[in-house]
């Protein structure tokens, strides 16, 4: 196992312990209402989980003073995601070349991944694989299990907005805390594999 990949593990122990609570409910609460009041606990725990990953993970890469000459292009663009912000409208000739000069400066050095994530505050399927596709992870492993993910964000979002017409139970409760803890395992092994055979650098044929 990567040593980073055992930091993320250590970093984020405690969330065992956490899922243990939700489906114990050792307070007997009424379930109704026990099991509205996990929805948007469990939901935390994954997004809290892919956040503070792949932060540990970029903390890493930056470490690692990489040139853009030796990453593939997805990675270039994360690295340098803000400084495409000033191609949108219209531009003078001169704006273009202060953004050609400004652009090759970022290029000469080592390329600085900003290490917060965005999970648009819904970390539903496209927006998750939407982070995928940055690494090159493989997205297609986690698609069974974001079917369930995106119905936790879909009930949590509704419980987030008052609505009370849909009523999980504990069945419920222990399939979505299954399936994070499964995207959670999937997640670990594509950070590790992605490291431990530096997938982030540009791949030479022969």
């Amino acid at each position: 196992m990567h040593s980073v990949v055992s930091e993320i593990v250590v970093n984020n122990d405690w969330r065992d312990g956490e899922f243990a609570k939700y489906k114990a409910n050792s307070l007997n609460v009424e379930e109704s209402l026990w099991c509205r009041m996990c929805i948007p606990m469990i939901y935390a725990n994954w997004e809290g989980f892919v956040v503070d990953a792949l932060k540990i993970m970029l903390n890493h890469l930056n470490k690692l003073e990489l040139q853009s000459t030796q990453l593939p292009s997805n990675l270039v663009v994360v690295g340098l995601g803000d400084a495409y912000r000033t191609l949108s409208g219209k531009q003078s000739f001169q704006q273009r070349i202060d953004f050609t000069n400004s652009f090759n400066d970022l290029l000469s050095k080592p390329v600085k991944f900003k290490t917060k994530v965005d999970t648009k505050s819904n970390l539903k399927s496209d927006v998750f694989n939407e982070l995928c596709g940055s690494f090159d992870f493989d997205s297609d492993k986690f698609k069974e299990l974001l079917k369930d993910i995106d119905r936790l964000v879909h009930i949590r979002n509704s419980i987030a907005h008052g609505e009370n017409s849909i009523k999980p139970n504990m069945v419920n409760i222990e399939r979505y805390i299954e399936s994070v803890k499964s995207a959670i395992d999937l997640l670990l092994y594509e950070i590790d594999e992605y490291l431990s055979l530096e997938k982030y650098l540009i791949r030479v044929n022969g």
